[in-house]
């Protein structure tokens, strides 16, 4: 339903007509003490030769209120309506009840193709809390683009690549006592990374040496460690899948960063061609200065790559692949620089989806108690955020002798990580958010809880209406609204 097409309806056609109005006449108002909607009449004055005023109090003067317009006025060159709630409350109520789960749905994406990089885990590291918010809202905004028709690709461009495995090969080595690899605690394997961190602290700087070292060899293929950290990986991937189960969120790639550490001598050698590379103490640069971004490290002075060179590789790589129409970032705002230079830098290479990158940034998550540390210590792991709010909720329905007990586990998951979730997405984008998970559990005031309470109670009004045998009409949900 467009609401502007109801207030034209409400004009009389004559003066409609007169004027040639349209739908595009009216948008919303800003501030609700203008009304609900508005109508500049400065252009049309001007094409009639009268003033706004007049073709005001005119189109004014023909308004029927006894529909979806209960009032409207008339200030300076502006029309404001007022639009009576109840009978729109009614509009959408019919709506909904003729459309079904289909409500609002359009196909305007018509089968265009969009990439959404979300979540993107470093694998050397549990999934904390700072993982919450790009994996939450990339999920959302892959149902709505499924919704309006859109193709959509998800991808987990996972941390596979690095010195940080190097680390953990390291780790195993040095007090992993031999066990069996195919076997490890999730927890044994991490508990050794951060005793690394914790080690090299210590020392004059020998353990990250050897970390370095153990990397090298790493992307050497190494019989030795390569093996090792195939293991690692592959235990870390199960993880994470695990936690995204419960959060019913499924990727359709996992290519991670190690699948580009052979492909981006094209890349190199183009921006090279294209003069784009500059000398900088041994390094290798994109100056972006005249377009107020700085320089853009590519290569470092021992000729080792960077995160954004990897993301030049991987961006033709999907596009090629999936031949996007679009391709969203979702990460946090600290990552604005990165994406504005790494954006840049695909234009100045020509490449004609430039504009069609996007980064959608958010604020970051933190806790009541301060900021979060994945190296240190295991702080707001999500698995665990997500363990505490089921285990809070099984202990609310645990004693309601009219649940079976499967039905009490599905209570409380659908509670405990729907808590998670909501309390993610509704804050302001763009905010930083403390997260208080006992806050986001509270069955009153803006939580996950009190809605979900509030759809359990109209599905049982529902369900005791239909076992009277009484046909539920029109009128029973016009009740809710008066």
């Amino acid at each position: 339903m467009d609401i502007r097409q109801k207030i034209l309806d409400s004009i009389a056609d004559t003066v409609a007509q007169k004027y040639s109005l349209s739908i595009d006449n009216f948008c919303p108002t800003q501030e609700s003490s203008n009304g609900d909607y508005t109508f500049k009449s400065f252009a049309l004055a001007k094409e009639h030769h009268l003033s706004p005023m007049a073709i005001g109090e005119e189109i004014l003067s023909s308004i029927d209120k006894t529909g979806i317009v209960e009032s409207a006025e008339v200030v300076g060159g502006y029309i404001n309506f007022f639009l009576n709630k109840k009978v729109l409350s009614k509009l959408i109520l019919q709506e909904i009840l003729d459309n079904g789960e289909d409500y609002s749905k359009e196909n305007i994406g018509d089968g265009k193709v969009v990439c959404i990089d979300f979540s993107s885990i470093n694998l050397a590291k549990y999934m904390h809390v700072g993982h919450l918010c790009t994996t939450v809202i990339g999920n959302v905004l892959r149902n709505i683009y499924n919704f309006f028709g859109y193709k959509t690709v998800a991808l987990n461009y996972v941390g596979d690549y690095g010195t940080p495995f190097g680390k953990m090969v390291r780790a195993y080595q040095l007090w992993g006592d031999n066990r069996d690899l195919d076997n490890l605690d999730i927890d044994f394997t991490q508990d050794l990374y951060i005793k690394f961190c914790q080690e090299a602290e210590k020392d004059d700087g020998t353990l990250d040496n050897e970390a370095r070292e153990i990397f090298a060899r790493i992307e050497k293929k190494d019989k030795e460690v390569y093996p090792i950290y195939e293991k690692l990986i592959s235990q870390s991937k199960r993880e994470a899948q695990r936690i995204y189960d419960m959060m019913g969120i499924t990727f359709d790639s996992w290519r991670g960063e190690s699948y580009y550490s052979d492909k981006m001598d094209s890349i190199i050698k183009e921006l090279n061609d294209k003069g784009l590379l500059e000398n900088s103490q041994g390094a290798k640069v994109v100056n972006l200065e005249p377009f107020g971004l700085g320089y853009s490290l590519i290569l470092k002075s021992d000729g080792s790559t960077l995160y954004i060179t990897r993301d030049l590789t991987a961006c033709d790589d999907r596009y090629n692949t999936y031949h996007f129409d679009k391709s969203l970032y979702v990460t946090d705002v600290s990552q604005k620089l990165h994406f504005s230079q790494f954006f840049k830098i695909m234009e100045l290479l020509g490449r004609p989806y430039a504009n069609d990158l996007k980064h959608i940034y958010y604020g970051r998550i933190s806790l009541p108690d301060g900021k979060i540390a994945s190296r240190k210590g295991k702080q707001a792991l999500i698995k665990d955020i997500i363990d505490y709010s089921i285990n809070k909720t099984a202990e609310i329905v645990k004693n309601n002798d009219n649940l079976s007990q499967e039905e009490k586990e599905k209570i409380s998951r659908a509670v405990g990580v729907g808590a998670v979730t909501f309390s993610v997405l509704k804050s302001e984008k763009i905010k930083d958010v403390v997260f208080d998970i006992d806050e986001a559990l509270s069955f009153e005031g803006d939580t996950s809880p009190y809605l979900q309470y509030t759809l359990a109670r109209c599905r049982s009004i529902e369900r005791k209406a239909k076992y009277d045998g009484q046909e539920i009409s029109n009128d029973y949900y016009n009740v809710t609204i008066t």
